[in-house]
């Protein structure tokens, strides 16, 4: 079974039961809105996903209360060339999970 498929210019499709056998996909979040979620010490914890794709690179995912929500951008998927540019960019969310999960299975 494929994990997650090409999708065309929109990025990644992400199958329901990737990353979490008992969890739930969630709705779309802008970037904005998972800022605004990390932004509060002690509330519900976020973390990041990063889904990688040799085609495409590593789109981002948040995780939070067993709910995986694809993150968005201008009505597009976020997605980051390298880690080192995922790095760069999560590191300005404040109060993100310290710990970040890779999923690598079709690298």
């Amino acid at each position: 079974m494929k994990k997650f498929t090409q999708a065309g210019s929109r990025g990644l499709v992400l199958n329901e039961d990737l990353l979490w056998e008992k969890g739930r996909k969630g709705r779309a979040w802008t970037f904005k809105y998972l800022r605004e979620s990390c932004d509060t010490p002690g509330a519900n914890r976020v973390q990041a996903v990063l889904v990688a794709s040799n085609a495409a690179g590593f789109a981002l995912y948040a995780r939070q209360n067993r709910c995986l929500h694809r993150v968005m951008q201008d009505d597009c998927p976020v997605i980051f060339r390298t880690i080192e540019q995922a790095l760069d960019t999560l590191v300005d969310v404040p109060h993100l999970a310290s710990e970040i999960t890779i999923a690598a299975e079709h690298w």
